[in-house]
C-alpha cells in the first residue's frame, strides 16, 4: 500500500507553522526559553515505536550544560550551579499497546543532589502498515496538597520509514507548567556615606523564589540514518519549544539584601519566549542495550534586550538503556 507521504508532510508543515506563530507572537514582550533548570526527558529522542524488547527497561542519562543556564552571563553563581545532570527512567510494558514509565531527576544544587520522581508517563502504541503512531500522557506526581497534578504533558508521536536506510520521527505536544524555581539576582547597592563613622557594606545579591504558571508547545522532527542491521543510526533532530508564563515572585528584597517574608504584595511578570534547537549524535543499538551520545545547539532563541533572562547554551550528554 502506498504511504500517504503528502498527508504526513502537510501535517508537519501545519504544526511547524503553528509553533513559529506561537513563538513570533511573543516578540513584543520579554522572551527567552523556559527559565527552569530541570531534566526534560521528552521530545529529545522520542519515537512512536517501542524500543525495548523485554517487559522492562532501565535508562540513565548524564548531561552537561555550561554555567549560565538560568542566570545570564553575569558573575553571580546560580543556586543550583552544578552543570551536570543525571536522569533515570524505568519503563514497564503493561500490554502489547501500553507502557508505563517512571522518570527521575537528580540535579545538583546548594543542598547537594536530590533524586526525585518528576514524571509518570503512560504511552499508547499503534501500527498501521509500516507507520507507527503513539500517544503519550505524562503527569507530575507532586500534587502539592491540591487536587490534580501541577504539570501535565500530552504528545502525539509518529514514526515512518522514508527509505531502507532512513527513518523519521515526529512529535507534537502541549504542556501545562506549574513549577517553582530560584535564582540569585544582583542588587543596586548605593555607595557608602563617607561621613558615616560606621561603614557597612550591604549585600549586593539576593535569592529570589519564583513560581512559573503557564503553557508550552513542543515540536520535534528527527531524521535517522541507519548504518547497521541492528538499527544503529546517525540522527539529526530539530526541536522547537515555546512558552507563555506568569512569573510570580514569592517575596521582596529588603535593603539589607535579604528576602523579606512574602506577606506583602507579590510581583507578577509576563514571560514569553521560544528556542529552536538542533540535536545530533550517534545511537548504537544492540539487543541488550542502547548507547547514544549527543550534542544539542540552540539555533535561534527569543530573549529581551534588557534584563538578565536565561539563555540556552550548548548541551552535551549520553544515554544508556539496558533492555
Amino acid at each position: 500500500m502506498r504511504r500517504p507521504v503528502d498527508t504526513v508532510f502537510s501535517v508537519r508543515r501545519v504544526a511547524l507553522l503553528g509553533l513559529l506563530l506561537f513563538c513570533g507572537s511573543t516578540l513584543p514582550e520579554a522572551a527567552a526559553q523556559r527559565p527552569l533548570r530541570v531534566y526534560d526527558p521528552f521530545y529529545r529522542d522520542e519515537t512512536a515505536r517501542r524500543i525495548f524488547f523485554d517487559r522492562y527497561a532501565l535508562t540513565a542519562e548524564v548531561s552537561y550544560r555550561p554555567a549560565g543556564f538560568i542566570q545570564s552571563d553575569g558573575d553571580i553563581p546560580s543556586p543550583n550551579a552544578d552543570p551536570f545532570a543525571l536522569g533515570l527512567r524505568f519503563d514497564y510494558q503493561l500490554s502489547s499497546r501500553f507502557d508505563l514509565a517512571i522518570l527521575m531527576d537528580a540535579v545538583g544544587g546548594t543542598a547537594g543532589r536530590k533524586l526525585a520522581v518528576n514524571w509518570v508517563a503512560l504511552k499508547y502504541y499503534r501500527t498501521v502498515d509500516t507507520q507507527d503512531y503513539a500517544f503519550r500522557l505524562a503527569v507530575d506526581p507532586a500534587s502539592e496538597g491540591r487536587v490534580g497534578f501541577p504539570q501535565m504533558d500530552l504528545a502525539f508521536l509518529y514514526t515512518s520509514p522514508a527509505s531502507p536506510t532512513l527513518t523519521t520521527d515526529f512529535a507534537l505536544g502541549l504542556r501545562r507548567i506549574r513549577i517553582g524555581y530560584q535564582q540569585l539576582v544582583r542588587l543596586e547597592v548605593p555607595p557608602p556615606d563617607p561621613d558615616d563613622p560606621v561603614v557597612t557594606t550591604p549585600a549586593d545579591r539576593a535569592l529570589i523564589r519564583t513560581r512559573a504558571l503557564g503553557w508550552e508547545a513542543h515540536l520535534m522532527m528527527s531524521y535517522n540514518i541507519l548504518f547497521d542491521p541492528a538499527g544503529s543510526n546517525l540522527f539529526v533532530t530539530f526541536l522547537g519549544e515555546a512558552g507563555r508564563y506568569d512569573l510570580i515572585e514569592l517575596g521582596e528584597v529588603g535593603p539589607d539584601g535579604r528576602l523579606v517574608d512574602a506577606d506583602g504584595e507579590r510581583t507578577t511578570t509576563r514571560f514569553r519566549g521560544g528556542v529552536i534547537w538542533v540535536r545530533t549524535g550517534l545511537e548504537f543499538d544492540r539487543p541488550a542495550y542502547q548507547i547514544a551520545p549527543y550534542m544539542a545547539v540552540p539555533l535561534r532563541q527569543w530573549h529581551p534586550d534588557e534584563g538578565e533572562w536565561p539563555s540556552a547554551r550548548l548541551h552535551i550528554g549520553a544515554r544508556l538503556m539496558l533492555r
